[in-house]
């Protein structure tokens, strides 16, 4: 948590906050800061004329000089065509998922293995739900490593100041990220403990027909590439302790590549699953998001409709952006690297400002 000028001040700075501390924080900085915030309202439409940004909105229209958009990247969940799927199975996305109450009885279909969904399997495995699990070829993290927790890691590393000109395809701005929790304290969640635990494990989604779900056959391969990741990763920062002559603990054996599936050929790999046979009573789907600035009508995107800007100005007058993957480095999208983006972009407005 580090906003500019009111970084984390509580007791547990290497804790995880709760959805409602967050939000306290939230509001606690903008009542300090006195920001004129006005919640609940959509903004449908934004164009520049006359020297103006009008934008509408659900509560009638707004002029400006300037807009900065800073609604990140999670407009839409994308959810793959399920082609005629029955209607009895209740199907959500991950970001309309709240509790395993509020699926009906019986088995849970999760497709995608990042972030979201090893998440919500977590929680579904702690209800005491019987789930299957359609996976992906996302990394995996241990939670903690040598005594500090991976973003402690990640920022010693340099890997929180990449840029996007350092990615070997500019796509990975939006991949999914790696599997890792801060649910209940923070802990290391992997496919291995999953299958330990009863989950049924299942290759990538390809389609659905009516009752069927067809997999392709690569759950071995997405394992293999979850722990090359988590490898990669501890081999990193043992290599930044040895450079540096550095003391820190030795590895405390958290991360499952210590204790692997003694065969993967056990596991047995369908190409498909009738979720009526199965028992199967709610998919979730966890693939992704896709971002959407249809609503700002400007020459300001690339060909994948993502905002062009130099550390957020963009070419079009008085428009702006904050908070997104990569505007500046990998940190930009989130809450711990908004300080230097957000002075950055303030600068650059008020310069804007003056000149025009």
């Amino acid at each position: 948590m580090n906003l500019p000028d009111k970084p984390y001040a509580g007791d547990d700075p290497d804790g995880f906050m709760t959805k409602d501390g967050f939000i306290d924080y939230l509001v606690g900085y903008a009542d300090a800061q006195r920001l004129p915030v006005r919640a609940n309202i959509t903004v449908t439409h934004a164009r520049y004329s006359e020297a103006q940004w009008h934008l509408q909105t659900s509560a009638g229209p707004i002029q400006s000089r300037v807009l900065l958009v800073a609604t990140s990247t999670y407009q839409h969940p994308n959810i793959p065509e399920s082609g005629n799927l029955v209607s009895s199975i209740v199907t959500i996305s991950a970001a309309d998922y709240r509790h395993p109450d509020t699926l009906p009885p019986g088995r849970v279909m999760v497709i995608g293995s990042a972030q979201s969904g090893m998440q919500i399997v977590d929680d579904l495995l702690d209800a005491g739900r019987e789930v299957l699990l359609s996976t992906g070829k996302a990394g995996r993290v241990p939670r903690r490593y040598r005594g500090s927790d991976l973003n402690y890691w990640y920022d010693k590393l340099g890997l929180m100041d990449r840029r996007a000109g350092n990615l070997d395809d500019p796509r990975r701005r939006w991949s999914g990220q790696p599997q890792i929790s801060g649910w209940d304290g923070g802990h290391t969640v992997s496919l291995q403990k999953f299958h330990r635990k009863g989950v049924r494990l299942l290759g990538r989604y390809t389609y659905c027909d009516e009752t069927v779900f067809h997999f392709g056959q690569d759950l071995r391969e997405n394992i293999a590439a979850a722990d090359r990741h988590s490898a990669e990763f501890c081999r990193s920062i043992d290599h930044y302790i040895e450079a540096g002559d550095l003391t820190f603990p030795s590895d405390a054996g958290d991360d499952p590549m210590h204790d692997p599936i003694d065969d993967l050929t056990t596991i047995p790999e369908p190409d498909r699953i009738d979720v009526t046979n199965e028992g199967i009573s709610a998919v979730i789907w966890a693939t992704g998001f896709r971002f959407d600035y249809s609503w700002v009508k400007a020459n300001a995107f690339d060909k994948f409709g993502y905002p062009k800007t130099d550390r957020g100005e963009a070419s079009a007058p008085g428009l702006f952006f904050l908070g997104m993957n990569y505007l500046h480095t990998r940190k930009s999208g989130i809450v711990y690297g908004i300080t230097g983006d957000a002075n950055h972009v303030a600068a650059r407005i008020r310069s804007y400002l003056k000149a025009d």
